[in-house]
């Protein structure tokens, strides 16, 4: 059990229905022939590296009457099929109907009652790319730091 530091308590409270205080990064890939892309394989690799990232599994606890800054704790019920998760980009898959998709994404608030996170695949780009999109609340980890979380699970002698 952790108390969330003030800054990162004030990213929740400055959170309002239209103004959502996650991060959205996006990565445009091309698989190499050779690996064999699948969702599956993306959330079995992801899910024996998860132990490197103890943020990604904790989740929120609020202080009865708010007299204090939430807490994180580890999520007993983690089910990382809610984190991770697959989306289609319609044809012809190129920029502008990959941001529809990713806007979409941005647009719906994280669920408090999870760890605050999600790993988006869009399929379906043209020419055989696939986008990686994370989305990521402000209290989780700054943009230095996810960089930090993610450099260890994507180390290739993993």
């Amino acid at each position: 059990m952790e108390r969330l530091a003030g800054i990162d308590a004030s990213f929740l409270y400055a959170e309002t229905p239209t103004l959502h205080m996650h991060t959205i990064k996006v990565a445009v890939l091309r698989p190499a022939p050779d690996v064999g892309y699948s969702i599956e394989r993306v959330k079995a690799d992801l899910r024996a590296r998860l132990h490197l990232l103890p943020p990604f599994r904790r989740r929120l606890v609020e202080v009865p009457f708010g007299f204090h800054h939430p807490l994180w704790i580890e999520d007993a019920t983690f089910d990382l099929d809610h984190h991770v998760r697959c989306a289609v980009v319609p044809a012809p898959g190129g920029s502008r109907e990959m941001d529809a998709v990713v806007s979409e994404i941005a647009s719906v608030p994280l669920d408090r009652r999870h760890p605050l996170w999600e790993l988006w695949f869009l399929e379906g780009l043209a020419g055989g790319r696939v986008a990686a999109v994370g989305k990521i609340h402000h209290a989780v980890a700054d943009g230095v730091a996810v960089a930090g979380l993610l450099a260890n699970v994507m180390a290739p002698d993993m």
